[in-house]
C-alpha cells in the first residue's frame, strides 16, 4: 500500500465527528427480498448447497456481503457489483483483534482494488470493534 492511501485511511478516521462510525455513511439495509436473489448466485460461485446472506455493506455498486455457507466460517465477500451479475473478488473469514483496525483497511485497500476507502474503513471497523453488535 502507498503512503498516501495510508494517510487517507488515517485522515478518514481522524475526520469522523465526535460519536459517528466509519459506518455512518454506508448503507446496511438488506431485504428479505435480496437475501433471497443473492443466496443462490453467492452459493454457485462459492460451490456450496446453500448461503444464508447475513448482512451487507454498500457504497454505490459496491457491495460487502457476510455470509453463513453452513460449511466453513462465516465470511465477508467483495463485490463491484450485485452479486447476481458479478463474481466476487475475494474474502475475508476470521477473527480481529481490536488494535488490527488500520491494518485491516490495509488490507482491503491492497486485496480489493478500487474500493471506497470509505466502504474499506467501515469493513475494518465493523470487524474489529463492532461485530457481532
Amino acid at each position: 500500500m502507498s503512503i498516501r492511501k495510508g494517510l487517507a485511511i488515517l485522515g478518514l478516521a481522524i475526520s469522523l465527528p465526535l460519536g459517528a462510525t466509519p459506518c455512518a455513511t454506508i448503507d446496511q439495509s438488506l431485504t428479505a427480498n435480496q437475501k433471497q436473489a443473492w443466496s443462490p448466485a453467492i452459493a454457485k460461485q462459492l460451490q456450496v448447497a446453500t448461503v444464508d446472506v447475513l448482512q451487507v455493506f454498500r457504497q454505490g455498486n459496491w457491495r460487502i456481503v457476510y455470509v453463513d455457507t453452513h460449511r466453513s466460517d462465516n465470511g465477508f465477500l467483495f463485490y463491484r457489483a450485485d452479486p447476481r451479475r458479478s463474481r466476487y473478488i475475494t474474502i475475508w473469514a476470521g477473527v480481529a483483534q481490536s488494535n488490527e483496525e488500520t491494518s485491516i483497511a490495509q488490507w482491503a485497500v491492497a486485496n480489493v482494488p478500487g474500493i471506497p476507502m470509505a466502504l474499506a474503513q467501515c469493513f475494518a471497523w465493523h470487524v474489529t470493534q463492532h461485530r457481532d453488535m
